[in-house]
């Protein structure tokens, strides 16, 4: 059992956030879910998957904070709660810096993170990012998330696919 925290609007900040979470860690769920969208376009005419209409509600919300900021913020105002991201974009982030920015705040938060993982349904948030062609995001995704088991997992990670190439890093 969780708690979305909305990280925009009168949340939007630090007091906002804290004024969420503190209480929420007090309370007894399991988690703080955040969700993820970097800028919201102008003139949004993708489909929003998660109502009837199509319709995205956050638009009328304007500016978001960047999930994996919150993400650590949320680790630092908290003691024991769980952090989700739900939904991180995958392709928003290029691979080893998503890689590493999650490893960090995994390790302040002593654990805490997990990572709810998607492909991104807004196409123009990809064009205003200037991310790989939004027809590719499935493709993007599950290269980045083979790159992060790599990094994660190996002792010499080396990678060299479409859209991700790395060898022999230090994460």
């Amino acid at each position: 059992f969780g708690l979305m925290v909305m990280a925009r609007g009168a949340g939007g900040n630090g007091p906002g956030l804290s004024a969420m979470a503190r209480p929420a860690e007090k309370g007894g769920p399991d988690f703080l879910a955040f969700n993820d969208h970097v800028i919201v376009p102008g003139g949004i005419n993708s489909k929003y998957p998660c109502s009837d209409d199509g319709t995205w509600p956050g638009a009328a919300v304007g500016e978001c904070l960047e999930m994996l900021t919150v993400a650590a913020f949320l680790s630092a105002a908290t003691e024991t709660i769980g952090l989700l991201t739900s939904v991180m974009v995958v392709p928003y982030r290029p691979a080893v810096l998503a890689a590493k920015m999650l490893a960090t705040v995994d390790v302040l938060s002593g654990g805490r993170l997990t990572i709810g993982c998607g492909a991104g349904w807004m196409r123009e948030e990809f064009e205003v990012l200037g991310l790989p062609p939004f027809a590719d995001r499935g493709l993007v995704t599950d290269e980045y998330i083979e790159a992060f088991k790599t990094l994660w997992t190996e002792d010499n990670p080396a990678m060299a696919v479409q859209h991700v190439r790395f060898d022999t890093v230090v994460l």
